[in-house]
């Protein structure tokens, strides 16, 4: 089951976005996950829910929907009736309001898409009151002692009787239920906006190790939340995969740009399926362009260094240790050497010489084996990476 097969409760909410600045600035530090090379491949704006983040794995593609609610007054928690329709002063509850409440209209998607819906997630800038702490305890634990999440367990084949296509155990239940998840006092989504600001920089570098000036912070966070913005809007139709990506969805595609990241570079940086591409890429670019070289030379020196990480990885096992260890030892040594004597930064040029040295070197000594210089290029870059991190 993916997104495109169920139609959403109502899209509403796109067409009135401008209410929902939390919800933006949510999505927006979702979407910077996608930089760190890791599962989350896409961010959905205000679709299904709130936010939607995408993983895809070995286990296939799975979806964690976010809820985003905010409330002006800090010391006001959330309350069960709030957030799952349940009374606690009454002994009688309505199967209706919690179906209709946040948890049970989240909870739906546990239904709808099945094994495809990893979590759902509220988020919000409050705390809740002991009873949805005891409740969640209890569901975690897998005992359900808790009253009220016995309500949910016992009732929930008939909250949500006309979407299930057959009755669901106990235990198939309990599944779903633990999919619950509470976010609380979320910083960035707090009245003070202040504090976004200091979030996405540390996200930034985390994924990417670009040090921003606080006019490049602003440029850059400016123009993530006006992305958000533009894929937050307007009613998707006709309601397909193709126009979800379109008016919905966020991907690297789209986040590249923002970075001024070369595109072509990083595509070259993933052929040689290296986790950490946005990083490695932004090293490589930053190195090359600050020694006064172009975004030719940038995808140039990717290639290389994706060239030596698929050589690298299939002669690890066919090479012995002992020799790849002196052959990245010998690179590194290229490395402090040109560094020494190119104090302005490391140049294509001065990088020319060295590497022919080296190949001349390796391969009076046996070591050579397939190499070439683009390779032993891509070596050099490699270590330039690893000292950066």
């Amino acid at each position: 089951m993916v997104l495109h097969t169920v139609v959403p409760r109502e899209q509403n909410g796109r067409d009135s976005f401008g209410r929902y600045r939390v919800q933006v600035r949510s999505a927006a530090v979702a979407a910077l996950q996608i930089l760190s090379g890791e599962s989350i491949d896409r961010v959905y704006c205000d679709l299904h829910d709130d936010v939607v983040v995408r993983k895809v794995d070995e286990n296939g593609v799975a979806y964690i929907f976010y809820q985003v609610k905010t409330r002006a007054k800090l010391n006001q928690n959330w309350t069960l009736l709030d957030v799952f329709g349940i009374h606690t002063t009454k002994k009688n509850h309505d199967n209706g309001k919690i179906r209709e409440s946040f948890i049970g209209k989240m909870l739906l998607h546990t239904v709808n898409f099945t094994n495809n819906c990893d979590l759902v997630v509220f988020q919000t800038n409050i705390h809740n009151d002991d009873n949805i702490d005891d409740l969640l305890d209890d569901v975690k634990s897998g005992k359900y002692l808790n009253k009220f999440s016995k309500i949910l367990l016992e009732n929930f084949n008939s909250i949500f009787n006309d979407c299930l296509p057959s009755t669901l155990s106990d235990d198939e239940i309990k599944s779903k239920l633990s999919k619950i998840r509470f976010e609380n006092d979320v910083q960035f989504i707090k009245t003070d906006t202040s504090l976004f600001l200091p979030i996405v920089r540390s996200k930034l570098y985390e994924y990417s190790e670009i040090e921003l000036t606080h006019i490049e912070l602003d440029d850059i966070t400016i123009k993530l939340l006006e992305l958000i913005s533009s894929k937050s809007e307007g009613v998707i139709t006709p309601f397909n995969e193709e126009n979800i990506e379109k008016s919905a969805g966020i991907s690297i595609d789209d986040l590249l740009p923002l970075l001024s990241i070369s595109e072509e570079a990083y595509r070259e940086i993933i052929k040689g399926q290296d986790p950490k591409a946005i990083k490695s890429t932004s090293i490589i670019q930053r190195t090359v362009l600050t020694a006064g070289g172009n975004l030719d030379d940038v995808t140039f020196c990717s290639k290389c260094k994706t060239d030596w990480d698929i050589w690298y990885r299939t002669n690890r096992h066919t090479v012995s240790e002992l020799d790849l260890r002196v052959i990245i030892s010998k690179a590194r040594n290229v490395l402090i050497d040109v560094k020494m004597k190119s104090p302005a930064g490391i140049t294509l040029s001065s990088l020319h010489l060295p590497i022919r040295k080296l190949y001349d070197e390796l391969n009076a000594d046996g070591l050579i084996f397939d190499l070439t210089h683009e390779k032993l290029f891509g070596a050099i870059f490699s270590e330039i990476i690893k000292d950066s991190v």
